[in-house]
């Protein structure tokens, strides 16, 4: 599955009101963050103080090492944005962020997967180029000291339609008070819709490839499991050096496109990035 840097998670935390100005604001961050919106991201090291203000956002940028598309054997370098709620005051609500707090945590999740263009790949002649795909929903879980799990569900909105979800736990380490290490398993699960636009075949485009594909309609489902890690080193108290690597390895019918036999079952991801963390409105 693409993946690419996380978004915090937010622990529910004691009810303050906010500007409403703010909102529209902090829900615009989200969206520009596409793809760093999945996953709950490595939590900030101690060493790094949560500053005044009703909206506290860490923002960045990363290089990202990945496959070119979904099932491919090579891969490209990206540039992606990192986005992390910290704090938020919701009216009639209360505040959201990450913060300290361990206990049950809500966040945003976004998945964005990039263009395709036959031209990319041999492997894709016949295939026809498909637009960047978007998908959004929510994540939930449990945050403790050593350790913290999650599960994801996002709906498509533009490029399928159906849902796709993914889960996952972490260990969680900090041997000092600048850094902090996070290890753990990941699945991700597809609808049909999802597979077949990344990795089915149409009979069309099976004819089109001249014999090099064959047609294949995928019903989703279980789609890969792997493993995640990451590193978070504190410049300061307002800035992180972070760094990412993931593995997954597809399964059942996704392992089974025609797509992935010619490019890889296997999906390995590396990113390197710097948050710097950023607080506005009132105390």
């Amino acid at each position: 599955m693409s993946r690419s840097s996380p978004a915090r998670p937010v622990a529910l935390l004691p009810v303050t009101l906010l500007p409403a100005a703010l909102l529209p604001a902090a829900l615009a961050l989200a969206l520009w963050a596409g793809p760093a919106l999945a996953d709950p991201s490595l939590p900030p090291p101690a060493a790094m103080a949560l500053p005044a203000g009703d909206l506290v956002v860490d923002l960045g940028v990363a290089a990202r090492l990945m496959p070119r598309y979904p099932g491919a054997d090579e891969t490209a370098l990206r540039v992606r944005p990192l986005f992390g709620l910290e704090r938020l005051k919701l009216p009639g609500v209360g505040v959201v962020g990450s913060g300290p707090a361990e206990g049950v945590i809500l966040y945003p999740s976004v998945q964005f997967q990039g263009e395709r263009n036959a031209s990319d790949q041999a492997d894709l002649t016949g295939m026809r180029d498909l637009d960047w795909t978007l998908g959004v929903g929510l994540g939930a879980g449990v945050n403790r000291k050593s350790w913290r799990a999650f599960a994801e569900v996002r709906a498509g909105v533009k490029g399928y339609s159906g849902l796709t979800a993914r889960a996952g736990a972490d260990l969680l380490w900090a041997p000092s008070p600048q850094t902090v290490l996070a290890v753990g398993p990941r699945i991700d699960l597809v609808g049909q819709d999802y597979a077949r636009t990344w990795f089915g075949v149409t009979p069309a485009e099976a004819a089109a490839s001249g014999g090099k594909l064959a047609a294949f309609a995928p019903d989703g489902g279980l789609a890969s499991a792997g493993l995640a890690a990451s590193w978070g080193w504190a410049l300061n108290d307002r800035a992180m050096l972070q760094v990412e690597a993931g593995w997954d390895r597809r399964l059942g019918e996704i392992a089974d496109s025609p797509l992935v036999r010619k490019g890889s079952r296997d999906a390995v991801s590396l990113s390197t990035g710097v948050t710097w963390r950023f607080g506005v409105g009132g105390s």
